[in-house]
């Protein structure tokens, strides 16, 4: 069962072992390519295609809309992202280009998962990278407060809470604030750096310097 002519077909320009289908309007059939029978998880043949077998693999927030599509609601050249779930249970994020030619509708469908999985995977690493420097900026900035106010680390936690709500600011800038203001002092704190000195075994004088 080959694919029909892009050319003859389809007026846009289409990436090899692009899935195809047609549905005519007048009487309701349907035809698939293999690629299309392959996206949907079925060997070729194994299903005959209807507009509820369509449907019923099409994500419940997406059915609606690619419903219209199909049945050419649409203004032709309309592009849509659909999540199809195929025979095997997998979701596949799938780019559609539905084109209409008299009572004919045709759709290309472009499968893009790996792209898109892919970018889940970027963002989600970037979103870790980001939590994990916020919260150690947080933990710095609680461990300066908890040492210039001779609190504990959960009361510095809660001033820095507190001060956050009241300044609206988010508590991670305002940990960066803190770090930021803390370290531009450019001079040792004395009575700390004498208390720390006996466990690095160090005095204050002999602290080593930058470079």
């Amino acid at each position: 069962m080959s694919a029909p002519s892009r050319e003859a077909h389809h007026p846009f320009p289409l990436p090899p072992g692009t899935a195809l289908l047609r549905h005519r309007l007048r009487d309701g059939s349907w035809w698939w390519s293999d690629a299309t029978y392959e996206l949907h998880g079925f060997a070729v043949g194994e299903v005959v295609p209807t507009t509820e077998l369509v449907l019923a693999h099409v994500h419940p927030d997406d059915r609606q809309g690619w419903h219209s599509a199909l049945l050419g609601t649409t203004s032709a050249g309309t592009y849509s992202h659909v999540r199809l779930r195929d025979a095997h249970g997998r979701t596949r994020h799938v780019l559609g280009l539905v084109h209409r030619d008299d009572d004919v509708v045709e759709a290309a469908l472009v499968d893009v998962s790996a792209v898109v999985r892919s970018e889940g995977a970027r963002v989600a690493t970037e979103q870790i990278a980001a939590a994990t420097t916020s919260r150690a900026t947080i933990e710095q900035a609680k461990g300066m407060l908890a040492s210039a106010f001779a609190v504990d680390p959960e009361r510095a936690f809660e001033m820095l809470r507190a001060a956050s709500m009241r300044r609206n600011v988010t508590l991670r800038r305002l940990a960066e604030l803190v770090v930021e203001r803390a370290t531009a002092r450019g001079r040792p704190v004395t009575e700390l750096a004498e208390d720390l000195g006996p466990v690095l075994a160090v005095s204050p004088v002999d602290q080593p310097s930058d470079g």
